[in-house]
């Protein structure tokens, strides 16, 4: 059964991912200097399948063991590189999306809903939730980055498990992942 939440969870955190920014067509591209970053442009994006020490993970609450990667080209630029983990009690899954896609295009979603401009740390954020998630399974905390932004996303695997409001999950995970990732 895990198994399939997992395939389940996974199709649903790529799918809410390219939803959530709303995904357009992309064209090669490199971030230089100062140069601001569009919606479209493909960078090398950080890669917390990589960069993120189990020792982190591990700290932040997360079991390192359980790493899953949804995306990840093998090397260079690429607008998407997405991992997940989840808690030892396996209630929750934690999704980290590193992307060249900005707070902006997901300000601008009509896919998701409930929006509410907040800050993880001192960057802008947006908290949302998918529309087409079962309401209060996931929740999305996206944040401002150089290379475009960052995505949390926590979601519940069991409804019986649901004891605290997944947002507000979200959004501790994001305040703890938020120092160790690129401005």
């Amino acid at each position: 059964m895990r198994t399939a939440d997992f395939v389940h969870a996974t199709l649903v955190a790529a799918a809410a991912a390219a939803l959530a920014t709303g995904c357009t067509s992309s064209t090669g591209g490199n971030a230089t200097g100062s140069t601001a970053l569009t919606s479209t442009e493909v960078v090398e994006v950080f890669n917390p399948c990589t960069a993120l020490p189990d020792q982190l993970l591990t700290e932040i609450g997360l079991d390192a063991s359980t790493e899953r990667v949804v995306t990840d080209a093998p090397e260079g630029a690429t607008s998407w590189r997405v991992c997940a983990w989840e808690q030892p009690d396996a209630l929750v899954r934690v999704t980290v999306m590193s992307t060249s896609h900005t707070l902006d295009d997901a300000r601008a979603n009509d896919n998701l809903i409930d929006k509410v401009e907040t800050t993880v740390g001192p960057r802008a954020a947006l908290q949302s939730k998918d529309r087409t998630e079962t309401p209060g399974k996931a929740c999305y905390t996206s944040f401002e980055a150089e290379q475009g932004m960052f995505e949390i996303n926590a979601s519940w695997f069991d409804a019986d498990d649901w004891t605290r409001d997944i947002c507000e999950i979200s959004a501790d995970y994001a305040a703890a992942f938020e120092p160790h990732l690129p401005k």
